[in-house]
C-alpha cells in the first residue's frame, strides 16, 4: 500500500546526564486516515494537493495546508474521472482510487509495439489502455490485435500524437505521463460498426461448403478456429489462431446480446475448455467450419448440441 509519512504525532524522549528531556515533534498523519473537506487546514492537504498537481488535476503555484475551492474543484474532477461520487470531499473511496494511480508501474520502452506482436509488454500496454478507458476488454492478453491498435489510435488522437496505432517511444512516454481516466466516448470500447459486422458475415457466407480439415486455415479448407481467424483477418481484425486463445480476446457478450459479426465460443466439445468457434450471423444462427458437418455451414445456437456447449460471444471489433 502506498503510504506517505506514516507517522503520527510523536513524543520523543531522551536523557542527558540524568536529566529527562521531552521533545514534541508534530508529524503528519498518514494521508487517507481521515476525511478531508472544504475549509479544513491540515498538513495532509498539502500532500493531497501535490498528488493532484502531479496528475494534472490541480494547477497552483504552491501547495498549502488549506482545503479551499481550488482543491475542492480538483478533487471533484478527479472523482468524476474515476467514476466516484462527486462531492469534492476526499474520503476513503477517493483515497483508494488515488492509491491505484500512484502505484501504476511505468511502461518500459524496449521495442516498438504494433499489431500482430506478442509479449508481456503488450499485456502491460493493454492494461494501461484499459485503465485509461481506451480499451474495453475483460481480460488483457499478450497478443496485439486490432482492438489494441484501435485503442492506441484513439489515445493518440486524444493526446495529439502521430496517429498510427503503433506504440513507439513517444506514445509510451505519453501513456506514462497521463494517468487520468477518460470517460468512454461513443466511438470507443463496446461501440461498433454494424455495417462491418454485416460485411464480415457476407464474406463468411462465400465459403459455405468449403471442406473441413483440422489444422488448416486457407480458402480451400478450414478447421473451426482457422475459419474465424481467416475471415476476421480479411477485415483487418486480428484474433489468435486457436479457439482456446480466441476465447480470451475482445469483450464477453451474452447470448441475448450477440450482434452480427460477433465471435461465438463453445466449450467441452471434443476436449475440455473452449474448443469450437464460429461467427454470429443473426437470428440465432452462426456460421462455422464443422467437423461433423464436413465443412463450412450455418447452424442454430439454440439447437440441442450447440445450446448445451455455448459458452459466450466475444466482441472483437
Amino acid at each position: 500500500m502506498f503510504k506517505i509519512k506514516p507517522f503520527k504525532n510523536t513524543i520523543i524522549t531522551f536523557t542527558v546526564a540524568g536529566i529527562l528531556f521531552i521533545n514534541p515533534i508534530i508529524g503528519q498523519a498518514e494521508l487517507g486516515d481521515q476525511v478531508l473537506k472544504k475549509g479544513m487546514r491540515h498538513d495532509d492537504v498539502k500532500i493531497l494537493q501535490q498528488h493532484l498537481i502531479d496528475l494534472n488535476y490541480l494547477t497552483i503555484k504552491e501547495t498549502t495546508t488549506y482545503y479551499g475551492d481550488q482543491t475542492v474543484n480538483a478533487v471533484m474532477e478527479f472523482q468524476s474521472s474515476q467514476g466516484l461520487d462527486v462531492d469534492g470531499t476526499f474520503g476513503q473511496a477517493s483515497f483508494k482510487a488515488l492509491q491505484v494511480l500512484l502505484e501504476l508501474e511505468p511502461l518500459v520502452y524496449n521495442r516498438t509495439l504494433k499489431e500482430g506482436m506478442e509479449g508481456e509488454d503488450v499485456q502491460a500496454l493493454q492494461e494501461r489502455l484499459k485503465f485509461l478507458g481506451f480499451l474495453d476488454i475483460d481480460n488483457c492478453t499478450t497478443y496485439f490485435g486490432s482492438q489494441t491498435r484501435q485503442a492506441l489510435v484513439d489515445f493518440q488522437k486524444t493526446y495529439g500524437l502521430k496517429v498510427d496505432g503503433i506504440a513507439g517511444a513517444e506514445t509510451i512516454e505519453t501513456l506514462n505521463n497521463n494517468k487520468r481516466k477518460l470517460k468512454p466516448s461513443a466511438n470507443r470500447g463496446s461501440s461498433r460498426n454494424s455495417s462491418l459486422g454485416e460485411n464480415i458475415v457476407s464474406t463468411a457466407k462465400k465459403y459455405i461448403g468449403t471442406p473441413y480439415s483440422y489444422g488448416t486455415s486457407s480458402s480451400k479448407s478450414f478447421d473451426c478456429s482457422g475459419f474465424t481467424h481467416y475471415i476476421y483477418k480479411k477485415h483487418d481484425i486480428s484474433v489468435p489462431r486457436s479457439s482456446a486463445d480466441q476465447a480470451g480476446v475482445g469483450s464477453e457478450v451474452s447470448k441475448k446480446d450477440l450482434q452480427t459479426g460477433d465471435l461465438v465460443i463453445f466449450s467441452n466439445t471434443y476436449k475440455s475448455g473452449p474448443s469450437h468457434a464460429g461467427i454470429y450471423i443473426g437470428n440465432g444462427n452462426f456460421i462455422h467450419a464443422s467437423s461433423a458437418g464436413g465443412g463450412v455451414m450455418i447452424s442454430n445456437l439454440n439447437s440441442g448440441y450447440y445450446s448445451n456447449h455455448f459458452t459466450f460471444g466475444r466482441r472483437v471489433f
